[in-house]
């Protein structure tokens, strides 16, 4: 796994399924507040996806589509997740970070692409996530790589294992 990528697995096996900078849905209202995320109401629920759930190469498509409706400019993202994992990442990295308005309009590109917000954090650094299907979606902008990413992770079985196996040989450094 390159060392890029052991951040956001990292991130993403941290909470559990996922959390963090891999897609952060929080499992529980007994987790609000946490780390400054909050749920959405609860009367917002995700839909099945129709056609079933989307593959990785789908997910990036989406993610790639709605980052572009919103007017955002791709940066250099590290090398895609091979392995076990390869089908569990899709991402989106931006060329820095985005301003107010056009991260209302990435909201609104994966809203109509069928991504349901679930919960919102403010501060250290503000972010999004959002699910479809068996995927969930967080998108930081700044942070630590000082850009706007979306980051999806697959949940389910076989990744949920996979996330834990990549988490338990990263070591406590990543």
């Amino acid at each position: 796994m390159g060392r890029s990528r052991g951040l956001v697995v990292g991130a993403a096996v941290a909470g559990g399924v996922v959390l963090g900078v891999g897609g952060a849905v929080l499992a529980s209202g007994a987790e609000d507040g946490r780390d400054g995320w909050v749920r959405e109401p609860a009367g917002v629920k995700v839909p099945a996806r129709a056609g079933g759930d989307p593959s990785r190469g789908t997910v990036a498509a989406e993610l790639a589509a709605a980052a572009g409706a919103a007017g955002l400019n791709p940066g250099a993202a590290p090398p895609p997740e091979e392995g076990e994992l390869a089908d569990c990442i899709a991402d989106w990295w931006g060329d820095g970070p985005a301003e107010g308005g056009r991260l209302a309009a990435l909201e609104a590109a994966l809203g109509e692409r069928g991504w349901r917000v679930t919960a919102r954090r403010g501060e250290p650094v503000p972010a999004v996530a959002l699910q479809s299907g068996s995927w969930r979606l967080e998108f930081t902008n700044g942070g630590l790589v000082d850009t706007l990413t979306l980051v999806a992770t697959r949940s389910g079985r076989t990744c949920d294992e996979a996330f834990r196996r990549a988490e338990a040989t990263r070591g406590p450094h990543g």
